[in-house]
C-alpha cells in the first residue's frame, strides 16, 4: 500500500477561493469545513465523549494546560510536551506540581480563563472524588489529592503518591479546560449539549446522530481559526461518505476502508491518507468460564494465530506488528526485543492438549460495525483456531453494550495510549483492576494487579523499566487477551487542504495545521 501520511504544515490560510467545492462566505472571507463522519458523539461533555467519534470534535472546542507536540514527535520520535494554556509547570516537592497559567487565554463566552476555571475543571466530583460523575474522570487523575489556586494564574495539583508522568496526563485525555461560571450555571446537562471551553471553535449547534457545527472563536489566544464553520455530518457508510467526497459535498471523510482510500492514490483532486495510530483491537477471554479457566488454553490460542497474516490481509503491506500493548513513544521503557506471542501451531496444540481443551465450542461475540475490520478478522481467526483443533461460534450483536451480556467466551475491546508511556494504556490501564474487563469479572488476577500498583508509585528509571518488563512477562504467563493489531485510520480528503491527523483519534484544525491551496 502506497498511501502518503501527510506531513504537517503550519502555513497560514491562503486563497480559500481557489476551492470553489468549500461552502462560499458571504462577509466573512474564510470556508467552511465539511466533513463526513461515521457517527456523532451522542454527548459533547469531555470525559463522556472519550471515543474515535468525540475525540475529534472535543479537540477542537477545549484546549489542555499542556500540550503533546505531534509534529515533532513525528519528525524525530519519542515523545515530546510544549506549554499550552499554562506557560510553565514544575514540580514543587514529591507531591505537588505548580502550573503557571497564561493571561491572554479568553474563553468562549468571553471571558479570560483563570485559575477557578481550572479547579473546575480537576474538581473532586469530575475527577478524583469517592464518587465521579464519570470513570473517565478518575482514570488519569483519580490520584489527585486536591487541586488548589494560588492567585488567579497559578494553580497547584496535589498527588496522593509521587506521579513521574505528571506532565504527561495533563497533556492527555481528561485534562480540556472548561467554563467555570457555564458549569456552575448549566451543569452537566449543558455540558452535554453545548460546553464552554478555550478551544479554536465554540459549539454553534447539535443535533444528535445528524449533524454538529463548530464555529470560530475569533479571539482564540492560539491565532484565528482558518475557516469561519466545521459542519461534522453523520454518514453511516464508508461508501456514502467516499460517494460524497467525489460529488465535492464534503472535503474530508474518516474511517474509511483501505482498499476505499487506497483507490484515490492516482486521482487528480482527492487523496487517501493512512493515519497509524497509537491504538489496537484486541479479544479478551471470560477466563471464569469452561476451558478458559485454564491459562495454558488461553495461551495456545495465542499461538495459534499468524498474525502478519491477519495483519497484512486486513490494513495493506504497511501493517507492522504490535508483539505486546506497547508503543516506540514510551522511549526507555519500550521493550523493542519483546516477541509476545509468536504465531506456532504446534505449540498452540501442545498447550492446548496440556490444558485439558476437549474440543468444547467456544463462543466469540462482536458488534461487526463498530469496530473497523473486527468481522473480518474473527471470521480470520476462527480458522486459524479451526486449524489446530478449535471449535468457535461467532454471535452478533447490534451494539457494544449488548456484547458484554452474559453468554459469551470472547468478546473485542479497543485499547488506546492516552499518552506515551505504560501508565497512559494497555496493560496497566486497560486490563487493570479499575477497567471493565476486570472490573466485570471476565479476568481477576493477584500478582498482576501488584505489579501495576507498584509501577504507578515507582519514580526512579530503573524501577519503573523492571516493573513494566515484569508486567509483559506476566501478562503472558496469563494470557486474559490476543492482541490482534495496532489500528490505522483512513481518511480521505482534498489534495490543497494541507492538513495532519496525529496517531490518537483527535482532529486538530487550527491554524497551525489547516491551511488550504
Amino acid at each position: 500500500m502506497t498511501i502518503r501520511r501527510r506531513a504537517l504544515l503550519a502555513t497560514p490560510l491562503a486563497l480559500p477561493a481557489l476551492l470553489p467545492r468549500v461552502a462560499g462566505a458571504q462577509a466573512d472571507g474564510r470556508p467552511v469545513l465539511r466533513i463526513a463522519v461515521q457517527a456523532l458523539p451522542p454527548t459533547l461533555e469531555p470525559l463522556e465523549a472519550i471515543s474515535n467519534v468525540g475525540l475529534r470534535v472535543t479537540y477542537n472546542v477545549f484546549d489542555t494546560l499542556w500540550r503533546r507536540d505531534f509534529a515533532r514527535e513525528a519528525r524525530e520520535g519519542g515523545r515530546h510536551l510544549t506549554p499550552f494554556v499554562a506557560t510553565s509547570l514544575v514540580q514543587r516537592d514529591p507531591l505537588s506540581w505548580v502550573a503557571e497559567l497564561r493571561t491572554d487565554v479568553r474563553l468562549q463566552d468571553g471571558t479570560l480563563l483563570t485559575s477557578a476555571d481550572v479547579l473546575s475543571t480537576f474538581s473532586a466530583e469530575r475527577m478524583w472524588g469517592e464518587r465521579t460523575q464519570t470513570f473517565e474522570g478518575r482514570v488519569n487523575f483519580g490520584h489527585l489529592a486536591g487541586v488548589e489556586a494560588e492567585g488567579p494564574h497559578r494553580v497547584v495539583f496535589r498527588t496522593q503518591s509521587p506521579d513521574p508522568v505528571m506532565p504527561q496526563r495533563l497533556a492527555a485525555y481528561g485534562g480540556w479546560i472548561h467554563s467555570a461560571a457555564f458549569y456552575a450555571a448549566q451543569g452537566l446537562d449543558g455540558m452535554r449539549r453545548a460546553p464552554v471551553g478555550s478551544g479554536p471553535y465554540r459549539v454553534a449547534s447539535f443535533q444528535r446522530d445528524q449533524r454538529l457545527v463548530l464555529e470560530a472563536h475569533d479571539e482564540y489566544w492560539g491565532g484565528r481559526p482558518p475557516v469561519r464553520q466545521i459542519v461534522f455530518t453523520a454518514v453511516p457508510e464508508a461508501s456514502s461518505r467516499l460517494a460524497g467526497l467525489h460529488a465535492g459535498d464534503y472535503d474530508l471523510v474518516t474511517n474509511l476502508l483501505p482498499e476505499q482510500a487506497e483507490s484515490l492514490a492516482r486521482h487528480p483532486r482527492v487523496e487517501g491518507v493512512e493515519v497509524p495510530l497509537d491504538f489496537a483491537h484486541i479479544l479478551y477471554y471470560d477466563t471464569r468460564r469452561g476451558p478458559l479457566r485454564d491459562a495454558r488454553i488461553r495461551q495456545g490460542l495465542n499461538h495459534a494465530v499468524d498474525y502478519d497474516t491477519l495483519g497484512r490481509s486486513l490494513w495493506g503491506e504497511g501493517y507492522r506488528r504490535m508483539a505486546a500493548l506497547q508503543i516506540p513513544a514510551f522511549g526507555e521503557l519500550y521493550d523493542a526485543d519483546r516477541k509476545g506471542f509468536t504465531y506456532d501451531p504446534d505449540r498452540a496444540r501442545r498447550l492446548l492438549r496440556e490444558g485439558g481443551y476437549g474440543g468444547e465450542e467456544l463462543i466469540i461475540r462482536i458488534a461487526p460495525n463498530y469496530y473497523l475490520q473486527m468481522l473480518q478478522a474473527v471470521q480470520v481467526i476462527q480458522e486459524m483456531w479451526r486449524a489446530v483443533g478449535v471449535n468457535t461460534r461467532l454471535e452478533t450483536r447490534e451494539n457494544l453494550a449488548s456484547v458484554t451480556q452474559p453468554g459469551a467466551d470472547i468478546r473485542p475491546t479497543s485499547i488506546a495510549f492516552r499518552f506515551p508511556d505504560p501508565l497512559g494504556g494497555g496493560l496497566a490501564v486497560h486490563l487493570s483492576k479499575e477497567y471493565s474487563l476486570q472490573r466485570s469479572g471476565f479476568w481477576q488476577p493477584v500478582r498482576y494487579n501488584a505489579i501495576v500498583d507498584a509501577l504507578r508509585v515507582a519514580t526512579a528509571p530503573e524501577d519503573r523499566k523492571r516493573l513494566w518488563l515484569a508486567l509483559l512477562d506476566e501478562y503472558e504467563a496469563e494470557a486474559p487477551a490476543l492482541i490482534l493489531y495496532p489500528v490505522r485510520e483512513y481518511i480521505g480528503k482534498w489534495r490543497d487542504m494541507r492538513w495532519s491527523h496525529p496517531p490518537l483519534y483527535y482532529m486538530d484544525f487550527r491554524a497551525t495545521n489547516l491551511a488550504f491551496g
